[in-house]
């Protein structure tokens, strides 16, 4: 269907041209972030369509969850989304002379939920992109009818390798921004080898805690693919269902029997925390000193501060937490506290992705030039990765004005927003992007976080 257009210059005008344009040079600090080299001015041959913006407003649709993990970040995922919509439109004037419009936020109340009268309604709204906060069962599931639609996908809680199994047809909508289950095994794959002790488990062995979930399974295949080939195993296992931990007493007897040089603890923080602090009174001795040296790894709902909690002293001085993302910045804390002081002591994991998938709609949206669902998740990945660096939608929308100004040039630029730089995989999923890594004082005191970089080695 002919969509109608009106040529790029009469919409560009001096305030667009302006100081925006200087900001696409450098990041908040006033230096380049990530890991990317150096920059590469590339164009491409115009085109008589290419010098113009459609004139049909993006409209997005959002769905989250209440219930199980992705429940207990629903509050950050889903403030960040607005924050990110009132900055498009209220601070950078829209896209395409419109603005931005979104739907009703959709919030999923238990796992493998029937999403098709939803998505009909977004298709319905007008709907071609939907940002997701799913478990891997539901998203799963939702996949086909989303692209039926002719939605693009773009989730930032999923991490399942299952929803990358061929039996699902993504059609290359589906765009996840938060590390997935590979690129998390590595990271404790890493942790399960290291130099052996009286107090220590054989190099490799690990232990595994987790809710019974479809997420906590491919986790532990993840990783049992990266240790065993090198002489590693599952020592000892434990997975529960959500909200039932079980004999917690009769788990840390476990542990304590396979001796594992790793403990990987996949649960929220109610959980980790109390069987954290078992763990390391049972391997106190007379003298109070600790019998057996054990690396602990915890996922991000385990990351929070146990000050107040009733935990014994020290029983965190092994752990490391990590949440995707990178550095969080005083631009992106401010604007959480602002809406509740609450984020303060309960994380803003997830937030940075969702404020990055609103920003990412709309310059992939700007670089293809369309509003069409097919081609924002085409565009995304290419906007991640160009050759003009760019830290928000103003600068990078500016960069591919100016280009387009200039005679038709198309400027690709490369996004670096709050999660940091990322790169995206064929898959659709980060090949490359950032960790943040917590640790604890001997109080149980939440520390602040470390960022650092991974890259996914394929499987």
């Amino acid at each position: 269907m002919a969509v109608s257009r009106r040529t790029l210059m009469r919409t560009l005008g001096a305030s667009v041209l302006g100081a925006s344009a200087l900001s696409a040079c450098t990041g908040p600090g006033g230096g380049r972030r990530g890991f990317r080299g150096r920059r590469r001015r590339t164009t491409t041959n115009p085109t008589a369509d290419a010098v113009s913006e459609p004139d049909t407003p993006l409209v997005i649709g959002s769905i989250g969850s209440s219930y199980g993990i992705a429940g207990r970040f629903e509050d950050q995922i889903s403030t960040a989304i607005t924050e990110a919509l009132i900055d498009i439109n209220a601070r950078d004037g829209g896209l395409f002379g419109h603005k931005v419009e979104a739907v009703e936020r959709h919030v999923v109340k238990e796992a493998g939920s029937d999403l098709t009268t939803v998505v009909a309604r977004l298709k319905e709204s007008g709907v071609t992109a939907v940002i997701t906060s799913l478990d891997d069962e539901t998203l799963i599931s939702a996949v086909p009818q989303f692209v039926e639609a002719g939605i693009a996908i773009i989730d930032v809680f999923s991490s399942g390798m299952q929803v990358r199994d061929p039996e699902v047809q993504h059609g290359g909508m589906l765009l996840r921004l938060s590390p997935n289950d590979r690129a998390i095994a590595q990271h404790y794959a890493e942790a399960a080898f290291g130099n052996a002790s009286d107090k220590t488990g054989a190099p490799g062995s690990v232990a595994f805690v987790s809710e019974d979930t479809a997420q906590g399974r491919s986790l532990k295949e993840q990783l049992e693919l990266i240790i065993n080939p090198q002489a590693g195993k599952i020592v000892a296992e434990h997975f529960y269902p959500i909200g039932s931990f079980g004999d917690r007493a009769a788990v840390v007897g476990k542990i304590v029997k396979a001796k594992p040089y790793l403990l990987v603890v996949n649960g929220p923080s109610t959980d980790a925390g109390p069987l954290l602090s078992d763990l390391w009174k049972a391997t106190l001795d007379e003298g109070q000193r600790p019998t057996l040296d054990i690396q602990v790894r915890v996922g991000p709902a385990a990351v929070m501060d146990f000050k107040d909690d009733a935990l014994q002293a020290d029983c965190l001085s092994r752990t490391v937490g990590q949440q995707g993302g990178g550095s969080l910045s005083d631009e992106h804390v401010n604007m959480m506290l602002n809406v509740s002081p609450n984020f303060l002591t309960e994380s803003y994991a997830y937030s940075q992705q969702a404020y990055d998938a609103v920003m990412l709609c709309c310059i992939g949206a700007y670089s293809a030039l369309s509003v069409k669902g097919s081609d924002i998740a085409k565009a995304i990945p290419a906007v991640l990765t160009g050759s003009e660096e760019c830290f928000d939608y103003a600068a990078c929308r500016t960069l591919m004005r100016d280009g387009l100004a200039a005679g038709g040039e198309r400027v690709s630029v490369s996004y670096a927003g709050r999660m940091g730089a990322l790169e995206l995989g064929t898959d659709g999923d980060p090949a490359k992007g950032s960790l943040r890594e917590y640790t604890w004082s001997e109080a149980n005191v939440l520390q602040p976080p470390d960022a650092t970089n991974y890259e996914v080695t394929p499987g």
